[in-house]
């Protein structure tokens, strides 16, 4: 039995033989499973998935388009092929809790890079939440919505623009519950209490990259979080952290690290990691 990983695997590389009109076809089922299937046994719905697109294939190689062969209402049979799947409720809650607690690793790292800054656990954790509220409510607008979206809006710029305005609108309440929202459930992360805790997020970071089987996207957050960590405990040291945080020229020297980090960070992203794949691809 294929993993769930592999099966992803093949999936993305039997879709680039797909033309483009069942490209279309099954991309829109694909999400629209993926999306609606949020909750259910992932390896199913990915064995399913990997089932349909190589009936298509094969049709395809038989001159018939996915819509001859399956259809013109692929939503009728995605909701047969879930429907024989239950939801977990577990499932719903492991992911939740997965989803707090990364957005409140995210944000600790500001109060990681530089001493002073209290850390309100509360407030992070509220916003957390309301996030993960508002990703469900968006999946399952998009799972509802994704062919009569895909009819009323052919142009791709109107897609994008609706995309974003409707996320930033769901996204901005975040911002505004850690200015307003106060809770007793703060705590400094300076001193030696601080370096310690970002020596402990540093070793628990590597042990997951360590695990990590492809680490070429790995290496720009290695690299950010090494940055970021050396940088924050460096700001905890007396004499150190005094001249980075309390002279005008320290100051300058720390924004011109966090800068250099984020182009470390946006280059390898951008231009180093592409031409990995690209060389990978070609092998």
């Amino acid at each position: 039995m294929m993993k769930t990983k592999e099966m992803i695997e093949m999936n993305n590389e039997l879709r680039k033989n797909l033309n483009d009109e069942n490209k279309i076809f099954y991309e829109n089922l694909l999400l629209y499973l993926r999306i609606e299937g949020f909750s259910r046994d992932e390896n199913k719905i990915e064995t399913h998935l990997l089932m349909i697109l190589q009936d298509i294939l094969e049709a395809q190689n038989d001159g018939i388009t996915a819509e001859t062969y399956f259809g013109k209402n692929p939503k009728t049979i995605a909701d047969e092929l879930l429907a024989e799947m239950p939801r977990s409720p577990w499932v719903v809650i492991k992911t939740g809790l997965y989803a707090v607690m990364g957005y409140m690793g995210v944000s600790f790292l500001p109060a990681l890079m530089t001493a002073g800054k209290p850390v309100d656990i509360g407030a992070l954790g509220l916003s957390g939440l309301y996030l993960f509220g508002i990703v469900l409510i968006l999946f399952k607008y998009i799972g509802r919505t994704i062919y009569n979206v895909n009819i009323m809006i052919q142009n791709k710029i109107l897609k994008f623009l609706a995309a974003f305005v409707a996320v930033s609108i769901g996204i901005a309440p975040v911002t505004l519950i850690e200015i307003l929202v106060k809770t007793p459930v703060r705590f400094q992360l300076d001193g030696w209490f601080g370096i310690i805790v970002i020596i402990l997020g540093l070793l628990i970071g590597a042990f997951f990259f360590i695990r990590q089987k492809d680490k070429t996207f790995g290496w720009p957050f290695v690299i950010y979080l090494c940055g970021a960590g050396v940088l924050g405990i460096m700001t905890r040291l007396p004499k150190i952290g005094h001249f980075l945080m309390a002279t005008q020229n320290g100051r300058y020297i720390v924004v011109g690290i966090i800068v250099v980090l984020l182009m470390v960070f946006w280059l390898w992203n951008v231009i180093i990691a592409k031409k990995l794949k690209k060389l990978d691809e070609s092998k």
